[in-house]
């Protein structure tokens, strides 16, 4: 059973993220470290992916003018392709109606395999740089 419950420890969070995101950091040059990930997450709406009692992943949300930003989402390499990525979206897009939201924007590297999930689900692509596909949903 996967559950998505508030954050309790920012930092946790933040180095599993660093993890996560190593190979794309070093490919793109991004020089952060785990302080600078909890510096950038730690005002964001956090949650732990939780399965079973145990930590898999980490989803951050925020919600500005009427949108809800997936400003982030890692799954543990182990629990990748396994269908988890998609139920948490799912829910995301449930807490973003809750809010009254009708939009879900998020931006994804262009390398990625979470691209594939995203446009799979219905996100779209609405505009693109030399890293970044941003995309849309509409909740």
């Amino acid at each position: 059973m996967l559950e998505i419950v508030a954050t309790e420890d920012l930092k946790t969070a933040a180095q599993f993220t660093f993890n996560n995101m190593k190979p794309y950091y070093e490919m793109y040059a991004v020089d952060w470290d785990v302080e600078d990930v909890y510096q950038a997450t730690k005002n964001l709406k956090n949650f732990d992916i939780m399965c079973k009692g145990q930590l898999i992943g980490v989803v951050r949300l925020s919600f500005d003018e009427g949108r809800c930003q997936l400003r982030d989402i890692q799954i543990a390499a182990t629990y990748q392709n396994k269908g988890f990525g998609a139920h948490v979206i799912a829910k995301v897009v449930d807490m973003a109606r809750q809010q009254g939201v009708k939009f879900i924007d998020l931006k994804v590297f262009q390398l990625s395999p979470a691209f594939k999930l995203y446009s799979r689900i219905g996100f779209a692509v609405d505009r693109e740089d030399d890293r970044f596909y941003y995309m849309s949903l509409q909740a």
